[in-house]
């Protein structure tokens, strides 16, 4: 599946440089949240470029494996940070470091959505932007919905609805920090 992910073909529906586009600029930090070989990742790493840093969260080792190869291939293994994730484990790592993070077809497959939104939102700086998109057809508009409920309710608030081909999508922001 994961071949699939990064193949050519791809780029007809989604093309990584025009959806990351309006969100990226040069020195960010970036999360890909799923990111599997790095279809969207090293886009990323390229629109940050060398002082920026994408963080590339997966629980699969074997992707993580091959997205670390593709990224040395390509010249980006310095803006790359492959993460992988065990059920359990936390990211407080990044809390409060990013600019951008990345959840492109991935939240569906995640059992515990409400921890999962709440752990983004604590890694946005205030200000930050999170693009949401899960593929139509495959998940229900209304699970769509309950899910950009759930980051509502981790503190995040709507900012956009863009058009994303063959995608449910919504653009979120952290407008500023939870009262402790």
């Amino acid at each position: 599946m994961g071949y699939f992910l990064i193949s050519p073909v791809r780029n007809f529906s989604h093309k990584p440089e025009a959806i990351l586009g309006p969100y990226l600029k040069p020195g960010m930090k970036g999360v890909d949240y799923g990111s599997a070989m790095g279809y969207f990742s090293l886009p990323m790493a390229k629109l940050v470029g060398e002082d920026g840093m994408v963080y590339c969260i997966d629980i699969q080792p074997k992707m993580l494996h091959k997205l670390n190869d593709r990224a040395v291939k390509q010249g980006l293994s310095g803006i790359i940070r492959p993460v992988l994730v065990k059920e359990g484990e936390s990211l407080g790592f990044l809390n409060g470091l990013i600019d951008f993070v990345l959840l492109f077809a991935v939240a569906h497959e995640v059992d515990d959505q409400p921890k999962l939104f709440a752990e983004l939102a604590a890694m946005m700086k205030t200000g930050a932007v999170l693009l949401f998109a899960e593929p139509a057809g495959h998940v229900k508009p209304a699970e769509f919905s309950q899910s950009v409920q759930l980051a509502l309710q981790a503190g995040l608030v709507k900012a956009g609805d863009p058009q994303i081909s063959r995608s449910m999508s919504v653009l979120l922001r952290k407008d500023e920090a939870p009262f402790l």
